[in-house]
Parts: structure tokens; sequence; C-alpha cells
């Protein structure tokens, strides 16, 4: 007889492709979010370090390939460059092959959270759990 554990991700949304996210859906209110390419975790993080965060805020930064955050910094020296057409060399078309790559292959869950301390508990749990590939942390 084995245990099953219970689904860590169980109380999360549905995963969202970020090329079909409707924003006026996504809450404006603090919690926690993975982020998937295909069915690969690619990153766990949270919305609200500061009290006041945004899901939809924090996960609409993500979509957006700009390569001055590390989500897609990430994407970009690990993967997007790999499978450009082209060699990308201005950080201007490298947003652009982010954005594509992003919206063709990646997706979300989210669930919110009551408040900051509880949003990083969770965030650091999945994080241990999941073992993402931009952001794991050792157990």
């Amino acid at each position: 007889m084995s245990l099953q554990q219970p689904d860590p991700l169980g109380s999360f949304s549905n995963v969202i492709r970020f090329a079909d996210v409707s924003w006026s859906t996504v809450p404006d209110a603090p919690g926690v979010y993975v982020i998937y390419d295909h069915a690969e975790v690619l990153c766990v993080g949270m919305a609200g370090r500061d009290g006041g965060g945004s899901l939809r805020k924090r996960l609409k930064d993500h979509s957006s390939g700009q390569v001055v955050n590390m989500f897609a910094q990430y994407l970009f020296l690990s993967r997007v460059r790999f499978v450009a057409a082209e060699r990308v060399t201005h950080p201007r078309d490298a947003k652009v092959a982010c954005r594509a790559y992003i919206l063709e292959r990646c997706s979300v869950r989210y669930r919110v959270m009551p408040n900051a301390i509880e949003a990083r508990a969770l965030e650091n749990s999945l994080k241990r759990q999941l073992k993402p590939a931009l952001n794991a942390m050792d157990e």
C-alpha cells in the first residue's frame, strides 16, 4: 500500500497558456505562480513581496519578454538563442524572440495568497518540491 502525496498545486488555477491569457481575469492581488515550458517547470515565483503586489502585473511583466527581468534573461540565455532562426545580437530582437517563445511554449498556474509571509512560505516549499529549472532551492 502506497501513501499518495497531496497535489501541491491542487488549489492553483488551471494551466493557462500565455498566448491565451485574458489579463483582466488574472487577480490583481498577491500570490504564487508556476511557469511552465510545455510540461517542464521553469520558474516558481511570487507577487507581493512589498505587501501590495499583483499577480496580474507580475505575470504580464514576465510575458513581455523584456530581457531586463530574470525570467526572460534565463529564457534567452538557456533556450531562445538556441532555437532562433538567426543569431540574435540586439536587445530589441532578444525581446521579440523571448516574447515569441513565451507565447508559443509557456503557460502558468497561480494561487492568490492572503499575505506576503504565506506567499513566501508557499513559494519556497514549491521550489523545493517542483525543482524548477530557473530557481530551484536546495533541500
